[in-house]
């Protein structure tokens, strides 16, 4: 290795802002890339303001060749994970670089060395930070743009990461089908409105009368959140090493999917007034991301609501019921609601992400319900 390649923390606001718009270099002149909005990146990454600097070690640092910036890396210590699995595993995330492997392999090298530092005996990722923020690096599917929450990375970084010595963890996927697709398994279009079996076990839930199902309510928006943030914790503990999402994290990100909402299409299932399932489908907001190229104000800030109006694309992220509800048909319940719903409002694709191939079961599922398997995500590992 050559002494031309540097490796530097992030140590002032100029050294974020580097490391924050360095991105722009990688994926210049790749269409399916959807840019970050720079201010909310800032923010996220500004160990003031990011909700998980309170509870987590990181470091930013940035590879420079000649001067230049060619990579960047933030190698971090989830505390809340290592006390919820007992496992001084530390993770990594914000990995890019150019097609430049000295520079990957200095990032790296300085990535475990830091983690070595603070007492971690392995190490995971990359996700940037949480498990459902833009996990891993893309295997397949370099056809169709990246849906919310879902990473796009060169085709070089598998190779990298594996030639620096790091293994599979997992594999996670993205599914997705049309709401003509859709359309039929809801029995609308099929001949004589035949339904599917799981139209007719959400049907005969429905007639049970066990269970309400009501709209999310934006005027008391605190409150929701809170009541989903507590189901979706609830819904995952069966999931090994599924840590709780702390209630600032939950809530920061809520509030960044606001303004993309659609009451209808975010549900909330009760069984005597209490809460029990969920299912939130959101437009995707990449479709509107990509058009931003990472500026929100001040001319873009005009044309966001009629951008919003023109997604096509709607995300199934977040469903779930409580293990004393689950084998009642509830989950099918909440599934035709929400996509019979998202169908009559004129979207034209759905997007399933990601799953885990650590739940074979979810992945059978999307594949027998007649879903295409249109990206493969990959994590890796390695022992310190």
């Amino acid at each position: 290795m050559s002494d031309s390649v540097q490796i530097h923390p992030v140590t002032s606001r100029r050294d974020l802002k580097a490391f924050v718009t360095f991105p722009w270099q990688v994926y210049r002149g790749d269409p399916l890339w959807v840019p970050p909005l720079i201010a909310d990146r800032m923010a996220a990454l500004d160990r003031s303001r990011g909700p998980f600097f309170k509870d987590a070690d990181v470091s930013l640092l940035v590879a420079r060749r000649d001067g230049r910036v060619a990579g960047t890396i933030a190698p971090f210590v989830d505390r809340a994970r290592v006390r919820h699995t007992s496992r001084s595993e530390g993770g990594f995330g914000f990995f890019e670089v150019v097609r430049d492997y000295e520079a990957a392999h200095r990032l790296l090298e300085a990535c475990m060395d830091w983690l070595r530092s603070r007492g971690m005996t392995g190490v995971r990722g990359p996700t940037s930070f949480g498990d459902n923020d833009w996990p891993g690096v893309l295997i397949e599917g370099r056809d169709f743009p990246p849906a919310m929450m879902e990473a796009h990375t060169p085709p070089y970084y598998p190779e990298f990461l594996e030639r620096f010595g790091m293994q599979k963890d997992h594999d996670l996927y993205a599914w997705r089908a049309t709401f003509d697709q859709v359309g039929k398994e809801l029995g609308s279009d099929s001949p004589g409105g035949a339904s599917s079996d799981i139209v007719r076990v959400a049907e005969a839930v429905r007639r049970g009368g066990t269970f309400t199902i009501r709209k999310v309510r934006l005027d008391r928006w605190a409150e929701e959140v809170a009541i989903i943030r507590t189901l979706f914790n609830a819904t995952l503990e069966f999931i090994p090493d599924a840590v709780p999402t702390g209630e600032e994290e939950f809530r920061n990100l809520a509030d960044q999917m606001r303004p993309f909402l659609d009451p209808a299409l975010a549900l909330i299932a009760e069984a005597d007034g209490k809460p029990v399932g969920y299912c939130v489908l959101i437009p995707d907001t990449n479709r509107v991301l990509a058009r931003l190229n990472g500026r929100l104000f001040p001319l873009n800030i005009l044309k966001v609501k009629r951008y919003i109006r023109e997604i096509d694309v709607v995300s199934f992220k977040l469903m779930g019921v409580l293990k004393q509800y689950q084998r009642r048909g509830l989950d099918a319940l909440l599934y035709v609601e929400a996509l019979t719903a998202a169908r009559s409002r004129g979207y034209k694709w759905l997007d399933g992400s990601l799953t885990s191939e650590l739940n074979p079961a979810i992945n059978l599922i999307a594949k027998s319900r007649g879903a295409e398997l249109y990206k493969h995500y990959r994590l890796y590992r390695m022992d310190l």
